[in-house]
């Protein structure tokens, strides 16, 4: 069923009687009455469960992105309480203006804004826009989004998208309001978690470990999940010999191996300058052979070295 017509008369067959009534109520007479006339053929007749589901979740979809793109309930005022009200919702939030096209006024926003202005949409709202711009505009806002998102969104552009243009404009000028209120640069992405365990890694061992205290009584979640943060593969190149040969002692050379696999230059040497000299023959040898390791694998095992790195450390305090 690819006429929308067609699909209108489904809907409203779906959505009962009532409520079919009420739609055609606002239509002009003549079409109301031709789509009464369709809907008492009963063009549910050979339609699947599947894509009964379907038209309604399209419904739902658009209904819901009609809700949040409306503007607001319109009212009449005289001049003077107008603008006061004006002025109560400048306080509020600052009004972005951006007259002309919505299209055009997209190419205003930086790439950034725009992928920030879009992230918060629902996958096939940002196909839609995405595939009414041009393409290297397209794939470099899709660069920017988070994996899951990236993915689903790219599932509803492999799917034909006939949105009506007014459709089409009305997401470039949502789109376009959004994004004119958010930073032109590139966004902080990092978690509470990332952020604060940057201040901690900043601030002496002396008052770290209080600290840490301090957060796993309010907060043992986030306690464990800066522990995690805290200690990096590559601080043991601060560590002092005896606290490196430790952490060595009590990893399998399999691990290490793996962890070496295109490190920077400086932590391999102090990992094989505490190592035995067997140790480290046998572990540059793997090295040489070693072509290509997933990036899964070498990140595990680095997180295996850190967490070493942290329990050594925690003991030493």
């Amino acid at each position: 069923m690819t006429d929308r017509k067609q699909q209108s008369v489904a809907l409203l067959k779906l959505l009962g009687e009532d409520t079919a009534e009420a739609v055609l109520s606002h239509m002009p007479a003549e079409y109301a009455e031709e789509i009464r006339s369709q809907i008492q053929v009963d063009p549910m007749q050979g339609m699947r469960t599947k894509q009964k589901r379907a038209l309604l979740k399209d419904f739902e979809w658009f209904f819901d992105f009609a809700l949040k793109s409306s503007p607001g309930n319109l009212s009449v005022f005289d001049d003077e309480t107008a603008a006061q009200q004006d002025d109560e919702a400048d306080e509020r939030e600052p009004k972005v203006r951006l007259p002309g096209n919505a299209m055009k006024d997209l190419k205003l926003l930086s790439i950034q804004q725009l992928s920030g202005a879009l992230e918060t949409e629902q996958p096939r709202t940002i196909a839609i826009l995405l595939n009414n711009i041009p393409p290297e505009l397209a794939a470099n806002v899709l660069s920017l989004f988070q994996d899951d998102l990236r993915e689903d969104v790219v599932r509803q552009l492999s799917k034909e998208q006939n949105a009506p243009q007014v459709l089409v404009e009305r997401i470039s000028r949502a789109t376009v309001q959004r994004g004119a209120t958010l930073p032109s640069g590139p966004q902080d992405r990092r978690d509470h978690a990332d952020r604060l365990s940057e201040v901690l890694r900043a601030v002496p061992k002396t008052y770290r470990r209080a600290m840490m205290e301090a957060i796993e009584e309010e907060d043992a979640g986030l306690s464990t999940a800066l522990m995690k943060r805290l200690y990096r593969f590559d601080d043991i190149v601060t560590l002092e010999p005896q606290a490196v040969q430790q952490v060595l002692g009590e990893i399998d050379g399999t691990t290490l191996t793996t962890a070496l696999f295109g490190a920077e230059e400086g932590i391999v040497e102090t990992i094989m300058d505490n190592l035995s000299r067997r140790a480290r023959l046998t572990i540059e040898e793997e090295l040489q052979f070693m072509t290509r390791v997933p990036e899964s694998k070498v990140t595990s095992a680095r997180e295996t070295v850190a967490e070493l790195i942290a329990k050594i450390d925690q003991e030493g305090e």
